[in-house]
């Protein structure tokens, strides 16, 4: 019995010992962090992979997968389950770290090398706020792409959305009852509020769970209550607010190279090659098929062979780059550069967003207590606590317009982000002037405010991207050309998304702990009535940017004067050639990215199986 009880208190020693160590650990890397995010210099090209040398061959594979980021891991993920095929996936970034780990270092993961750090080029109709008038467009760069550095939020859109999308390309397999289908297959959901069963899986790799409940957070779902709308699962399409839910477990990021790669990594069929920047496609032009691709890892050089196909997975902007480089988009534009034209179709020209608006914040008279670094660590370690919350984002709401009013179609879609205290990485991250900053942030009281975005789920303006010449390392030119439709739908709907807002802030809940509009008025827009809606119209052009949403450069279209590929993914006018990444959707819809891309590479695994069964 002694000596039982010694073992027992030496595991405990042990395990304390162990616990203190990781501890330590994370919080010195989280105050390292920090600190190189000060001084960390954002690329401004790829010149990091660039090499010398012709060509070498690497080798020949069934399936070439270009790109390990969202849509990439579950390709990959899917072909190599058929054992007699060989599949290579080329990455350029590297893996995830225990860093990317945690959820709610979002911000300072775009200040590190996990992020490709595109913007926009000087912008006259939004981002006016902006440091330059350029709006920022963090991308994820490793394996699990922008699910290594963003906020997690898991928001399919709206069936119609779906339904609307098998109209547009004449094929039903993407109506909403058939990607519903797919949806549940990737899923595993795990409920902790309720929630409609018949919605989701529970047997997927991507683990799909609600945040919990904190007071700010009841708030918010109480002033909604008051207003009419339901605490619901936003994913059964209402309308409504809920507690978000988001790609975690046990406390940490879930990503999809987790989620897809790591339990299959073992597969003899399967090669990951990191480091590795696809530059090219390679064609038999003669023939019309895609035969393999060029890419450069650590220095070299290398070309390698398909058998079957190449998949493109390379995000909205990498996609769309490669096929430019490749001879594959606007005749015009290539042979401006002196590219050789493949084939003219219009690809980079229907870039699409989720334009946001930034700049509400709300002071209240209850202060949040402010919790040191290392008890924030050891919640952490225990799967609980601030540092499982991606970014900060709690609530999501979703909301008709007047422009879709009586449909249960949501328009608006607003953010509920509790206790927010400013700090300067804030304005490098969101691309912020200081004028911005300060205006935005002088009367806050640090744990005392909250922020509430504000999307426009369903917007009509379109944006381009293009090369800035042939030379593959430098980046795309990136028009994003936000409020900018004819109409001024866009800017009007989000004009009332803060009408909404200040609804809210009506609301007894909200009242009772004086919730009252703080940064304003924006020096910017001192010519107008503060709270008219010229002052607004205004300040939405200064503080609207992305919500890191792009999607739609090459979209699915019934034929090529409609779109790039076709509705099985097929890059129109040559065989062997697909895509599988956000930049096939062929209109916005009412939710976040990763979810339907997750969706159209399960999609593409299926078709491919029924293409060489």
């Amino acid at each position: 019995m002694k000596v039982s009880l010694l073992i027992l208190l030496n595991l405990v020693c042990i395990y304390s010992q162990d616990n203190e160590n990781d501890i330590n650990y994370y919080t010195t890397l989280i105050t390292q962090a920090t600190q190189k995010a000060w001084t960390y210099q954002w690329p401004k090209n790829a010149n990091q992979h660039k090499s010398r040398g012709k060509p070498e061959k690497y080798g020949t594979f069934d399936f070439i997968v270009v790109g390990g980021g969202a849509g990439g891991s579950v390709v990959a993920s899917r072909l190599s389950e058929v054992t007699n095929w060989t599949v290579l996936v080329l990455e350029a970034g590297n893996v995830g770290n225990n860093l990317t780990d945690i959820p709610a270092m979002l911000p300072l993961l775009q200040l590190t090398d996990f992020n490709w750090a595109f913007n926009s080029t000087p912008q006259t109709t939004a981002c006016q706020g902006m440091y330059n008038k350029v709006c920022p467009y963090p991308r994820g760069k490793g394996l699990g792409g922008s699910t290594l550095i963003n906020a997690l939020i898991y928001a399919r859109g709206h069936q119609t959305d779906y339904d609307q999308w098998a109209n547009l390309v004449a094929n039903q397999r993407w109506n909403y009852t058939n990607v519903l289908n797919y949806f549940k297959k990737s899923e595993r959901f795990i409920p902790t509020v309720p929630h409609e069963p018949h919605f989701h899986g529970t047997e997927g790799p991507l683990t799909v769970k609600n945040l919990p409940l904190t007071p700010q957070l009841s708030s918010f779902l109480e002033a909604n209550e008051e207003l009419g709308f339901d605490t619901v699962d936003y994913n059964a399409n209402k309308l409504g607010a809920s507690p978000e839910q988001v790609c975690t477990s046990n406390g940490r990021r879930w990503d999809n190279a987790k989620a897809f790669l790591a339990p299959v990594r073992h597969r003899r069929n399967l090669e990951i090659l990191t480091e590795s920047y696809v530059t090219k496609v390679r064609f038999d032009v003669t023939k019309r098929v895609a035969t393999g691709v060029e890419f450069s890892h650590k220095g070299k050089n290398y070309f390698v062979e398909s058998k079957k196909e190449v998949i493109l997975c390379g995000g909205v902007f990498g996609t769309a780059q490669i096929l430019m480089l490749s001879g594959v988009g606007p005749k015009r534009h290539l042979e401006k550069l002196g590219i050789k034209v493949l084939a003219d179709l219009e690809v980079g020209s229907t870039l699409r967003d989720h334009p946001a608006f930034w700049g509400l914040l709300i002071g209240t008279n209850v202060t949040a207590p402010v919790v040191p670094l290392r008890e924030t660590v050891q919640e952490f370690l225990k799967g609980v606590g601030p540092l499982t919350v991606p970014g900060g984002t709690q609530g999501i709401g979703m909301y008709e317009s007047s422009y879709s009013r009586g449909t249960g179609v949501p328009d608006i879609e607003l953010l509920f982000l509790p206790s927010i205290s400013p700090s300067p990485l804030s304005r490098r991250c969101f691309g912020l002037s200081d004028q911005s900053f300060e205006d935005l942030n002088r009367e806050q009281n640090k744990g005392q405010a909250f922020r509430i975005y504000v999307i426009d789920l369903h917007s009509q303006s379109v944006g381009t991207v293009r090369l800035k010449s042939k030379n593959p390392y430098d980046y795309p030119l990136i028009h994003s050309n936000f409020l900018s439709d004819g109409e001024n739908r866009d800017i009007k709907t989000l004009y009332e998304g803060i009408q909404l807002v200040l609804k809210l802030l009506e609301t007894k809940v909200f009242k009772a702990m004086n919730a009252t509009l703080k940064g304003c008025p924006l020096r910017a827009c001192r010519g107008f009535d503060y709270l008219s809606e010229s002052y607004w119209f205004c300040a939405l052009r200064q503080l609207t940017s992305n919500m890191f949403h792009p999607l739609g450069t090459c979209p699915m279209g019934k034929n090529p004067k409609k779109g790039v590929v076709d509705s099985e993914l097929r890059v129109f006018g040559f065989r062997n050639l697909r895509i599988a990444d956000a930049s096939v959707f062929p209109l916005t819809f009412a939710g976040h990215p990763n979810a339907p891309v997750v969706m159209i590479g399960e999609q593409l695994g299926d078709l491919v199986k029924e293409t060489y069964r």
